[in-house]
């Protein structure tokens, strides 16, 4: 397995960013020590549920503060950027970090951040795929080209320079709790991106449609790639991750309220809703506790498929202490057992067979109201 730290940098108590930034810079290079392989991060704009507006800068300044770490976008919202300028961007900062750069891609979920963008939910799916197209046609043709899409169109004869220093772009990752997105990634050989909340049988489920999506194209659908997103904290015991529930539990009040768009100068109502989790469904669902329960969660999330971890520590205002020792205990105690697990070799024969999913039915094994997963 993979593990990675991701960061949209919540910001409950309105602290200075730049703080933040300085907090999570630490992190990341106490995580490359401590054996992490990567970091995700968010895109979201005009709330304070997550200050990471501008992904590829921030990409750039973490890169220049480490040395290996594999660092993704988790993810870009497409259908609110120009793609030719993102292709460009993309390619500049991928020749930037020396190929360490990873493409994360999603629809983006939030009506209150893509309207501002004059982007409908209900529209962004065509403008997803048509960009996603362009993207492809720019890093990979050399000839100029155009485009005519439904939604996006690039109507002059343009070749984009420069080229991305990965070849024949950087790997591409896409997030999504869809049918439709894993049949998505199924056709261009994206890894998925889905999660933790789904419990265990969502996460089960939506590797089947992948693994079903492949083998319907005549590819390999054995030994995929699968990541998941996890709320993350470990501490010394079980009871003192309980204490520590506030913290996500924040982070899905502010995502319940943004996606319902109760926001207020930048501010979201982080207010209790009908139907949340108590605090065991909500241990159940996440990743919190000891390094021993941590890690077996872990290893069942292999079982079930996941190849990639994406650890969110900064949650909801968790001190940056209690990050540092997370990373730490992760490092020491989680990461070593967990380095050369794998899926079990069975697990996509069984699923190539199973019954087959619906997305509503994926939805359904969600914890109850919008998840606060940064996936769609």
């Amino acid at each position: 397995m993979k593990f990675g730290l991701f960061y949209e940098w919540p910001n409950p108590e309105l602290r200075d960013w730049k703080s933040l930034v300085d907090e999570s810079i630490e992190q990341l290079q106490y995580s490359e020590e401590m054996g992490f392989d990567f970091c995700l991060i968010a895109e979201h704009h005009f709330s304070n549920y997550g200050n990471s507006p501008a992904p590829l800068l921030q990409a750039l300044y973490i890169a220049e503060y480490t040395k290996k770490l594999k660092i993704a976008a988790g993810v870009l919202a497409l259908p609110i950027w120009d793609p030719l300028r993102l292709a460009e961007e993309v390619a500049v900062l991928d020749n930037l970090t020396d190929g360490r750069f990873i493409l994360g891609v999603g629809r983006g979920y939030q009506p209150h951040e893509l309207a501002r963008f004059n982007v409908t939910v209900e529209g962004s799916r065509q403008r997803f795929n048509e960009t996603l197209e362009i993207l492809y046609k720019a890093w990979t043709e050399y000839d100029s080209f155009t485009y005519e899409g439904k939604e996006v169109s690039v109507p002059h004869e343009t070749t984009v320079w420069p080229k991305p220093l990965q070849k024949p772009h950087p790997p591409i990752w896409i997030a999504g709790t869809s049918v439709e997105t894993m049949e998505l990634a199924a056709a261009w050989d994206m890894m998925p991106v889905t999660t933790g909340l789904l419990g265990e049988g969502g996460v089960k489920a939506h590797l089947g449609s992948f693994v079903k999506s492949k083998h319907a194209l005549g590819k390999a659908y054995t030994g995929l790639e699968l990541g998941i997103q996890s709320m993350t904290a470990i501490t010394e015991t079980d009871a003192e991750a309980k204490t520590l529930l506030g913290y996500p539990r924040w982070q899905m009040r502010a995502g319940r309220s943004l996606g319902t768009g109760r926001v207020t100068n930048g501010q979201v109502a982080a207010e209790p809703y009908e139907g949340e989790l108590d605090d065991d469904a909500m241990m159940d669902r996440i990743f919190f506790g000891n390094p021993d329960t941590v890690r077996a969660k872990f290893a069942k999330a292999a079982s079930l498929g996941a190849t990639h971890v994406s650890n969110w520590m900064m949650m909801g205002g968790m001190p940056h202490d209690k990050v540092m020792a997370s990373i730490k205990r992760m490092g020491e105690e989680v990461i070593p057992a967990l380095k050369d697990v794998l899926p079990p070799p069975e697990l996509y024969e069984e699923l190539v067979t199973s019954a087959d999913v619906t997305s509503e039915q994926l939805r359904d094994m969600r914890t109850r109201g919008p998840a606060p997963s940064d996936v769609t």
